[in-house]
């Protein structure tokens, strides 16, 4: 379940090779289309689809998958906004804001993983991605879109928010009640060792005397046979 080197997780390291290729196709190609910058794009990501269908079809997801594939994932699009912040199609507020969402998520994974806990992302935060990065694909023909490569990237903004107050709800006790949960384990676990101990004390004097009993009643048998 852990091991590292699988289809998945190579799929997400090669979408993470893709991010400076991506930057350096889109700001030193000569056309002002980026089709180079786009092709690697969708290259990308079709690996962040493909890496995820692969480890849920072959039951190969691991607690490196969970954190890697959305790592991956966000670098590639926090790259695009910028890209796209700096040619000026899209508003640098914009480009912030969904680069710090996108920050706190790392971080939190992050910390979640040195824990030893994995929360998969919810259906919310799969839909913001879809409408993201359709978004981002139409941005790559801003000239002709007459702003509704924009509008779609507010909805996948919208959806996003949505999905990560959805992920604070509903992990909110996993999380911050983790200790509290192994507390209650513990003694447990410590009340049935007890228990145990208890029920071994109170049998073993029952076991030991019976050999004792068996033999003063077979010796008391004998003496009263050689009397008669």
């Amino acid at each position: 379940m852990n091991k590292f080197w699988n289809v998945p997780n190579v799929l997400s390291l090669f979408r993470l090779i893709l991010v400076p290729v991506f930057l350096i196709v889109f700001f030193f190609e000569p056309s002002d289309y980026h089709i180079g910058a786009l092709i690697v794009f969708l290259v990308a990501s079709l690996t962040d689809a493909l890496d995820g269908l692969i480890a849920r079809k072959t039951n190969q997801i691991t607690k490196y998958g969970v954190v890697l594939d959305p790592l991956a994932d966000k670098l590639l699009k926090s790259a695009t906004l910028i890209s796209f912040a700096v040619v000026g199609v899209i508003p640098v507020w914009l480009t912030v804001t969904l680069i710090t969402i996108d920050l706190a998520l790392i971080i939190t994974g992050v910390c979640l993983f040195k824990r030893q806990i994995t929360i998969p992302s919810n259906f919310l935060g799969k839909l913001g991605t879809a409408v993201m990065t359709l978004g981002l694909v139409l941005c790559f023909f801003a000239k002709s879109m007459n702003g509704w490569n924009l509008y779609i990237l507010y909805a996948g903004l919208i959806i996003i928010i949505a999905s990560v107050i959805v992920y604070i709800v509903l992990n909110y006790k996993r999380v911050f009640n983790k200790n509290g949960q192994d507390k209650v384990i513990i003694e447990a676990t410590a009340t049935k060792v007890e228990e145990s101990a208890s029920t071994k004390d109170a049998e073993e004097p029952l076991v030991e005397t019976e050999p004792e009993n068996i033999v003063k009643e077979a010796t008391a048998t004998k003496v009263d046979e050689k009397k008669d």
